[in-house]
């Protein structure tokens, strides 16, 4: 079967990694996927060239707002995924919430990843409880058993023994719908009090940049999966999953290498030079 996939599929996000996930298996399985950024086309008009040009016979879209109401109309069967956004964000705006459930009444069926988000779509669309089914999402990690923490630490200028040390790791992006900065300053002055506490955030790079978050971040440094993979596994680690309905963390440990660390430099904030790094933020 041809079918056309619709998503939004900007590099190293949850809804890229997701759609490259789900389109391996749609291929295993002897489909043929079409797969296709929803924020390329404006109008149901152009998916439906789109659909004849192609020859689809079916369609699936990834986030019921954002690629699900393009489908709508077509005269073929289509399904859709639930993503984070339209549970969390989207069904709270009237004209968004209406559209999305247009498009459910239209799809043959839904997906869910969990089962809370399948409660949290039943709770705004009722008329959709007999077609969502919750598929879980699962990591497939592998470790690189040669990194060294010691060698990663000094290439972050950070020289200390790993051995000494006790890194948190979070797992997120940085976005105002979801910031963990809340956690920056509780770090500042733990570190201060033990310089050997370091929290570190993995994120790509353009969750990481900008007005709000520009001045968290001193350089970035590239780790490839395989090392994260391994880092995650370290016992003088404490890797952090933020957001139980949060496809972007996937992301971050599934997408190719290299990934962006953004870090911190604490001493350097207070005194304008120093060694030592850590995810803090300049204190007042």
């Amino acid at each position: 079967m041809r079918l056309l996939f619709l998503a939004v599929l900007r590099p190293h996000t949850g809804n890229a990694v997701t759609a490259q996930r789900v389109r391996a298996h749609l291929e295993a399985a002897g489909h043929v996927c079409i797969l296709k950024d929803a924020f390329d086309f404006e109008s149901p008009s152009e998916i439906a060239n789109l659909i004849l040009a192609e020859n689809c016979e079916a369609a699936l879209a990834l986030h019921l707002y954002r690629g699900g109401r393009l489908l709508q109309g077509h005269r073929i069967p289509f399904g859709v995924i639930f993503g984070g956004t339209d549970v969390n964000e989207d069904a709270n705006q009237a004209e968004k919430n209406t559209v999305m459930g247009r498009v459910l009444e239209e799809a043959r069926f839904a997906v869910a990843f969990t089962e809370s988000m399948k409660e949290m779509a039943q709770v705004q669309w009722p008329h959709a409880k007999g077609k969502i089914y919750v598929q879980s999402q699962g990591i497939a990690t592998t470790p690189n058993a040669a990194f060294n923490w010691n060698t990663f630490l000094q290439r972050s200028e950070i020289n200390q023994s790993a051995d000494n040390l006790h890194i948190f790791l979070l797992i997120c992006g940085l976005r105002q719908v979801k910031d963990p900065l809340y956690l920056v300053d509780a770090f500042s002055e733990w570190h201060q009090e033990e310089p050997n506490v370091y929290l570190v955030i993995l994120g790509p790079e353009h969750q990481m940049v900008g007005d709000t978050f520009g001045s968290l971040v001193v350089w970035k440094m590239s780790i490839c999966k395989s090392e994260t993979h391994a880092g995650m596994g370290d016992v003088l680690t404490r890797p952090w999953w933020p957001w139980p309905r949060d496809g972007a963390p996937g992301s971050h440990l599934q997408t190719p290498p290299p990934i962006p660390w953004g870090l911190r430099d604490i001493d350097s904030s207070l005194t304008g030079s120093g060694p030592n790094t850590c995810c803090v933020p300049r204190r007042s």
